[in-house]
């Protein structure tokens, strides 16, 4: 919910510039990449994975709760922040955790699941932001209503999940390598998130693309319905391209997701109205579950169970530091130069990223 509208109360409701919303975006991403690096190793050395996730989950409520206070946008930067650290600290434990639940052989289709579910409930929350803009709400409004959820989250995953019975846990050091085939996927990961800039300048070009025809009111709910609509395609494709991934391989329908989020920015470049509007849904919704899905499943499958949290460390800091450098350029050539300038950036990794994956794809083990 919240960020359906973080981009759009960032620049309409603080009048603030694009280049702002690369910085918090950058800086969300980077804060959580530092605790990424090191929340899944320490899961796994000290052998338990709940009590923290748990507080990931109610570090993000935190971070977001501030928001209904923020005055200035420099002020979302902390708050942005303190989400993203909790995220940082909740996400490579939760994806040990489902991977340490399956067979090696379903892991395509349980994290195809699991993002399926995840963003069955992004849709929700755009859902209703839409509908409280629509109607006259302010920001702050949407702000409150979606720590509701958030509180809920943390209680279920503190009731239902359990960590797996097992023994004293085998040291695990961050100075053992990890396999080469793990190393050879994060060449491709890296220059991927490099060119993956937030999904906020998606939804800031959804307006613009649609102010000319609706107007300045009827463009923000249009750009909230392009978030709503990309999260509805995502929890669609999730499972499917999970299952695919098993059957023909996870690293051709990564590289298929990768080229997928070039196309989006092409679109953006070029397209105008509603046909835009549709396709960057269809594109932007297409790939942004299955690149996390399929990244998932294929690191599992590279790495030993007993070290799966350090691997999901390592995979998810890379990529916040990408995203936080992805994010600043896009949003200085968004502001310096066009949106145009910032869109192309990313397709020209993006593609570069698919191209390399395809030659160099990892074997697992």
């Amino acid at each position: 919910m919240v960020f359906a509208v973080l981009p759009l109360f960032i620049t309409v409701g603080l009048g603030a510039p694009a280049f702002a919303v690369g910085w918090i975006e950058g800086v969300g991403d980077g804060s959580s990449a530092v605790v990424k690096l090191f929340s899944g190793w320490y899961s796994d050395r000290i052998g338990w994975r709940r009590q923290l996730a748990v507080g990931g989950y109610g570090g993000t409520v935190f971070g977001l709760g501030l928001l209904v206070a923020i005055t200035a946008w420099p002020q979302i930067i902390v708050a942005r922040a303190l989400a993203w650290m909790g995220r940082g600290l909740r996400q490579p434990i939760r994806s040990a955790m489902l991977a340490g639940s399956v067979e090696k052989k379903d892991l395509g289709k349980a994290f195809g699941f699991h993002e399926a579910l995840d963003t069955a409930g992004a849709l929700i929350g755009p859902s209703v932001a839409f509908v409280l803009l629509s109607t006259g709400h302010s920001f702050r409004t949407i702000f409150g209503v979606a720590l509701i959820p958030g509180v809920v989250c943390v209680v279920l995953f503190a009731l239902i999940t359990r960590d797996p019975r097992r023994g004293r846990p085998e040291p695990v050091s961050l100075r053992v390598p990890l396999p080469p085939n793990f190393w050879r996927l994060m060449v491709p990961v890296a220059i991927f998130g490099l060119g993956n800039f937030a999904t906020a300048f998606f939804t800031l070009r959804a307006a613009q693309i649609m102010q000319p025809e609706l107007g300045r009111t009827g463009a923000l709910a249009a750009a909230v319905g392009f978030y709503l609509a990309h999260n509805a395609v995502g929890a669609a494709v999730s499972f499917p391209a999970g299952w695919l991934a098993d059957r023909v391989g996870k690293a051709p329908v990564l590289a298929a997701a990768y080229l997928t989020f070039a196309l989006a920015c092409v679109v953006g470049v070029v397209g105008h109205g509603w046909l835009a509007l549709g396709l960057l849904a269809l594109l932007v919704g297409a790939q942004n579950p299955v690149v996390s899905a399929v990244e998932g499943s294929l690191t599992s499958s590279l790495v030993e169970a007993r070290r799966l949290g350090t691997a999901f460390g390592f995979l998810n800091g890379i990529n916040g530091a990408a995203d936080l450098a992805s994010s600043v350029v896009a949003g200085a050539l968004w502001t310096l130069v066009s949106s145009q300038a910032a869109l192309g950036f990313g397709a020209v990794l993006c593609a570069t990223a698919a191209v390399v994956l395809w030659l160099r794809q990892p074997k697992p083990v």
